[in-house]
């Protein structure tokens, strides 16, 4: 395998565990919260959804015990 063909590799993956740790972020965060809409009222529930990225998480090897620092975007102040 070339040098290119292997950075390019760990790139993608790289890009695949972010998006499977930001996945796992949202459904965590929204479990549980109440939605109202049209007069009705439910509970989010997403234990089954986390619990599958979890899975496949701990397969490819990350530790998914260790916390997920929030993903914040500041405002530039240029743009006031």
């Amino acid at each position: 395998m070339k040098p290119d063909s292997f950075v390019q590799q760990a790139e993608r993956d790289a890009k695949i565990v972010q998006a499977l740790h930001v996945a796992r972020y949202t459904l965590v965060i929204h479990d549980g919260n109440m939605i109202r809409c049209e007069g009705e009222e439910w509970q989010l529930d997403f234990r089954r959804e986390i619990a599958l990225l979890g899975e496949a998480m701990e397969l490819l090897g990350i530790d998914t015990s260790q916390p997920l620092i929030a993903p914040v975007q500041w405002k530039d102040e240029d743009e006031d």
